[in-house]
């Protein structure tokens, strides 16, 4: 069946490879292309310069440790307090702060640089699958977001920048294995396909140690070189340097679990953070309709109802019925669009295969495309049938960065359709191509306004830094170098002073004890220190405890200025003496 469609020329036939641009449109692309990785590299870049997104004391604990790594000469295996993710962002962090100063700027520098691997890989990849058009199509969308997406491409929080960087560059390199695979060619002739085999095993290998988020990815362009290039897989060449490299690029992960103590290994650890999946069909329902509901719209760029169940790291999400109807529509047609691509990549696969003997290589990019939607339907339903869909949706809708990989296999159906259409004449088609065009289109203006909502956010951010840097200016005037305050300030003031001034973090009850504390030698410090300060967010929504805006009891507003009676209590109790100062959005109470 000859179609053309949006990514390829009218004479190839769906599914098929891309054919060459003559060269003037060749030049013509690249350049094109070029630009587009520059427009979304540039709206990154711009974003982290004006101070956005709003950072937290997650991202914070990553400048840290880019600090200790820069200057103490420390190697950790994992981020302070947990055994299961690879602190990669932290020393790319910490070769910027080497090069360029220490900074929330310089630190974020870093995952622009990986998004700017992530656009490149996507592109050569959907071009060499899917043709140039395509291509340019995909990278134009993906050079674009929304508040949220954005927020995780730019935020150092751990493994998501990574995931996009690796899981893209395992498929790239799978499918330039795959496509230029022939079964008869001597292998040793073929050194290049040697040197590949490593970078995919020691990507993948890095990448799982990073962050689990990969391992659909890399299963299934795993998956596709071993049902593609198997003569040179039974050859043991090519699996001996693919798992050399895999255990080289997690061998930092493997040595900790060799040597772990009990109940601190990785797959331990992993199982309580997991938490308690929904069971019983009525659970699992409610937290597969919120992962649709909440989760999708979130991570695939929906622009108009951002969702966040947790104040402390910015705005609230809206359960007004407008924003529960949009979020739930986007969704839905999200899903819809997931699966619809899932059949017909495996149509299209089944009428390959049937082609087998006049078109021997004619399944191979069916195969990628198919698997790059498989890796995104794994990712969902690992999400989705998790606790974290239960808990907190909206937070933990990161965990579907896969979604925003798979975009060029998702959106392909789109494209084909407009392909058919336009070859044939007739209302229905007419009206397909119309909907499949207005489907990218209309995906595009969303991803538009995504992008002005992100730029618009910019002052309230702004406001909440100059904030952060007149708390930390105040400490250092009054000579204090230590502090208590809860977790989501800690971390990210400490970065900000550069360590001159270090936190203890407390509980969620009203006695002050020991919170998170991922560096608990800053709590140790804190509480030898006499003159220790307080500080914590004017805002009930922003204080303890954290995961409510009731707070009365802990933040009491009198007389136009705010007050804490827990802390008030306990300096009492210790005979101590203080004097409370105000900036804007912190109480601070300095001890004498």
């Amino acid at each position: 069946m000859q179609t053309e469609t949006i990514a390829d020329p009218p004479q190839q036939a769906a599914g098929a490879g891309p054919s060459e641009p003559r060269p003037r449109s060749h030049r013509v692309h690249i350049w094109a292309a070029t630009g587009l990785i520059a427009l979304g590299v540039a709206i990154r870049t711009t974003l982290i310069a004006l101070g956005w997104p709003e950072t937290n004391s997650d991202e914070g604990f990553i400048g840290l440790m880019g600090l200790h790594i820069a200057y103490r000469g420390e190697l950790p295996t994992f981020y302070p307090g947990q055994f299961y993710m690879g602190p990669h962002e932290a020393f790319l962090g910490a070769a910027l702060f080497k090069l360029f100063g220490t900074s929330l700027f310089v630190l974020r520098l870093g995952m622009v640089l990986l998004f700017a691997v992530f656009l490149i890989s996507s592109y050569l990849f959907t071009r060499l699958v899917y043709g140039p058009r395509w291509a340019l199509v995909t990278l134009a969308l993906l050079a674009l977001g929304s508040p949220y997406v954005f927020a995780r491409e730019l935020s150092a929080i751990g493994g998501y920048g990574e995931t996009l960087a690796v899981s893209s560059l395992l498929f790239l390199i799978a499918a330039k294995l795959v496509t230029a695979y022939r079964p008869y060619r001597v292998f040793r002739e073929c050194r290049w396909r040697l040197a590949a085999y490593a970078a995919w095993g020691v990507l993948a290998g890095t990448g799982l140690w990073s962050d689990l988020l990969i391992a659909p990815f890399a299963l299934m362009s795993g998956v596709v070189l071993v049902l593609y290039c198997r003569r040179e897989f039974v050859q043991l060449a090519a699996p001996v340097i693919a798992g050399a490299g895999l255990v080289l690029g997690m061998f930092p992960l493997l040595w900790f679990n060799l040597h772990a103590a009990p109940g601190t290994d990785t797959l331990t650890t992993l199982s309580v953070v997991r938490g308690t999946p929904p069971e019983g069909l009525e659970a699992k329902l409610h937290a597969l309709w919120d992962a649709v509901r909440v989760s999708v719209p979130m991570m695939t760029g929906e622009p108009f109802c951002q969702a966040n169940e947790l104040a402390a790291i910015g705005p609230t999400t809206s359960w007004a019925r407008p924003c529960s109807l949009t979020r739930a529509g986007w969704g839905t047609g999200y899903m819809l669009l997931l699966g619809v691509a899932t059949l017909l990549a495996a149509w299209l696969l089944w009428r390959a295969w049937r082609n087998r003997r006049t078109e021997p290589t004619g399944s191979r990019r069916p195969s990628l495309h198919l698997a790059m939607l498989l890796a995104a339907l794994i990712t969902f339903y690992l999400f989705a049938f998790s606790n974290a869909a239960v808990v907190w949706p909206a937070i933990h809708a990161r965990y579907l960065i896969g979604f925003v990989i798979a975009l060029p296999a998702v959106f392909r159906p789109l494209a084909e359709g407009y392909g058919w259409a336009k070859e044939r004449a007739g209302l229905f088609p007419k009206l397909l191509r119309l909907v499949c065009g207005a489907g990218v289109l209309g995906y595009g203006l969303a991803l538009v306004l995504g992008t002005g909502a992100a730029f618009a956010d910019v002052p309230r951010v702004r406001e909440v830094n100059r904030n952060d840097a007149a708390l930390v200016d105040t400490l250092h005037r009054e000579g204090v170098q230590h502090f208590y305050s809860d977790y989501w300030i800690c971390a990210k003031i400490a970065f900000r002073a550069e360590e001159r001034i270090t936190c203890a973090s407390t509980n969620e009850a009203l006695d002050m004890g020991p919170g998170q504390n991922r560096y608990f030698q800053y709590w140790v410090d804190t509480t030898a220190d006499p003159h220790a300060a307080y500080v914590f967010a004017d805002n009930p929504c922003r204080s303890l405890p954290w995961f409510s805006c009731k707070g009365s009891e802990f933040l009491q507003k009198a007389g136009g200025t705010y007050r804490l009676p827990a802390v008030e209590a306990i300096l009492d109790k210790a005979g101590k003496t203080y004097r409370v100062e105000h900036v804007d959005g912190y109480v601070i109470y300095l001890v004498n």
